[in-house]
């Protein structure tokens, strides 16, 4: 489902969820973002449990925050972070902080019931999409996995929120990230990672990120 973000909103994402953030037409946009370790994050939880409370990692919904004073607080946190003349347990107390006191208390504790509907054949197409250097057309997914187009639409659907096709943008989308990091030519990128053409590749690569791949290059080796 769209939703209209603007500034000083949180967005809470699972990593199991796939999204796409994308800019208003002809509009510029910055964001902060911070990734939570899965291991690190169940160690934190198991403090918890050591403490004789009854905590777990769940499949946390996706949940959007309106306060100011909390955004303010995400702000710090990241200033904190990211300040070369910050002492480490400084950053680490302050990353506590704003979790524990924070942001963990507003995330929906609800896990998310995965369909079962063919789930061991949708991990198959994963598995097929994500060992693919190139993109993989609908009918070659349904005669690699055995199943009609219909159902592996509805696969992707029910689990991913996405098509096949927007999945493999989007999973392409992360791979060229990593790439551009990496210092990978830009003019490789598009036969690397199976676009058409390198127009095709700009142009996903900006609805995706905000920035075209070359200002994403540029901020990257900062």
């Amino acid at each position: 489902t769209a939703q209209k973000i603007s500034a000083g909103i949180l967005v809470i994402v699972p990593a199991h969820v796939e999204h796409s953030c994308n800019p208003m037409p002809n509009q510029a946009w910055s964001y902060q973002m911070l990734h939570l370790d899965l291991a690190w994050l169940n160690q934190l939880y198991s403090e918890f449990q050591e403490q004789g409370l009854d905590l777990h990692i769940p499949q946390h919904k996706p949940f959007i925050i309106k306060d100011e004073s909390l955004y303010e607080a995400f702000t710090e946190m990241n200033e904190t972070l990211f300040d070369a003349q910050k002492l480490i347990f400084e950053k680490e107390q302050s990353l506590l902080h704003c979790l524990i006191h924070l942001l963990l208390p507003h995330f929906i504790l609800e896990e998310i019931q995965k369909p079962q509907y063919l789930y061991k054949d949708f991990l198959n197409l994963i598995d097929v999409i994500s060992s693919s250097e190139g993109f993989i057309s609908l009918e070659e997914l349904a005669q690699r996995v055995g199943l009609s187009r219909y159902a592996i639409i509805r696969l992707f659907k029910a689990n991913v929120g996405l098509t096949p096709h927007a999945f493999q943008i989007n999973l392409k989308i992360n791979q060229a990230r990593e790439q551009l990091k990496q210092g990978v030519p830009l003019a490789e990128l598009a036969v690397n990672l199976g676009f058409s053409d390198q127009s095709h590749f700009h142009k996903a690569f900006k609805a995706h990120t905000g920035v075209t791949p070359r200002q994403f290059q540029l901020a990257a080796a900062q």
